[in-house]
């Protein structure tokens, strides 16, 4: 049995197009008179429908069954999309409740002057995250996809300058796509089930990193570098290495010998820049920032190096051209992960056998 949903997802670009990837999911603007707008707002919302399949034509579908399968579909493609484009899509979690002060929606300009004493004597209130208004319930059932309404959602060319010239989210910018998204879409719905959860995983820690990148920048860099390191192991075959003991993982024999004295060893930074040279660009220049990634990553790892805004919340000039050096890096390290994905999903002529 099918079942369509239609579902409240945000994004921290506004959406004014509609976007439909084939016949299995879409994204569209939320039109409605009675939808509040804030001009502080920073999350805009919009949304999601889909569709889920459910095995048995007969039986009524439990209630706990249907949220859990919607939340696990909404979460895979909102994840999927925010790593396969420049634009992050996101649910709001059910915990996400904290003190707050309201915000006019007609902006402060506009208040009257008995709104502005209202304003200035408010007292804070337990907020709840969410957005609703009148009909809103009424508006999320659907039977099936909704036609089109809405231009087209572009598609950038070439989407290597789509994820490399100023890929940063901006409120007043539009949601735009790379001209690969289908392709990419295409080729992940056809993964064999092994490779497409070890993909998801990559997929979900990419966005733990972006979710807390402006607060644990060292964590998010982590997060990113581990993704790449997720997609480097499906090119890697599981007999690559061979060990004298399976137990201390003393290694036998290893297509990757040290340097100085030839012996075999895991060659983890080696995987590491070739699979980023394979599948995002093999120049000297970049191969160099791949060794720059990895090298910061080991020193993260073991050797206790933060980034400095992590601990360093001083303001003064070279603290700030620093903070915005590591900035700069996380953001090179994110794209690098979007980039191999799109690519490894885009070429599977390429992917080892």
């Amino acid at each position: 049995m099918r079942k369509y949903y239609r579902r409240i997802v945000f994004s921290k670009t506004p959406l004014k197009t509609q976007f439909r990837y084939r016949d299995v999911f879409q994204l569209l603007p939320i039109s409605s008179k009675s939808a509040p707008i804030n001009p502080y707002a920073r999350h805009f919302p919009l949304f999601l429908e889909y569709y889920i399949d459910f095995d048995d034509e007969e039986r009524e579908i439990d209630i706990f069954e249907d949220l859990a399968a919607q939340q696990k579909r909404e979460f895979e493609l909102i994840n999927l999309l925010s790593v396969l484009t420049n634009h992050r899509f996101f649910k709001y979690l059910s915990d996400r409740n904290e003190w707050a002060i309201m915000t006019p929606n007609i902006g402060f300009d506009n208040l009257s002057e008995e709104q502005k004493i209202l304003y200035n004597n408010q007292s804070s209130f337990w907020a709840i995250a969410g957005y609703i208004y009148p009909d809103l319930k009424k508006e999320l059932e659907i039977g099936q996809l909704s036609e089109q309404k809405y231009p087209e959602t572009p598609l950038m060319s070439p989407y290597y300058q789509y994820f490399t010239n100023n890929p940063v989210e901006n409120h007043e910018g539009r949601i735009r796509f790379p001209e690969t998204i289908i392709n990419c879409l295409d080729n992940y719905f056809a993964l064999s089930q092994k490779t497409l959860q070890k993909v998801k995983s990559c997929v979900f820690l990419t966005c733990d990193g972006i979710d807390i990148q402006d607060n644990k920048r060292s964590l998010a860099f982590l997060s990113f570098v581990s993704a790449i390191e997720g997609l480097v192991s499906l090119e890697v075959a599981d007999d690559e290495i061979t060990f004298e003991c399976h137990n201390c993982k003393t290694i036998k024999d290893s297509p990757y010998p040290c340097p100085k004295c030839g012996r075999p060893i895991w060659g983890i930074k080696t995987k590491f820049v070739e699979f980023l040279r394979k599948f995002v660009a093999g120049s000297d220049k970049s191969t160099q920032t791949y060794r720059e990634v990895y090298n910061l990553r080991s020193k993260i790892t073991h050797q206790n190096q933060l980034f400095s805004g992590d601990y360093d919340l001083s303001l003064d000039e070279n603290k700030m051209n620093l903070e915005h050096q590591d900035w700069i890096m996380r953001l090179k390290t994110l794209q690098l992960v979007k980039l191999s994905l799109s690519n490894w999903l885009m070429y599977p002529q390429k992917r080892k056998k």
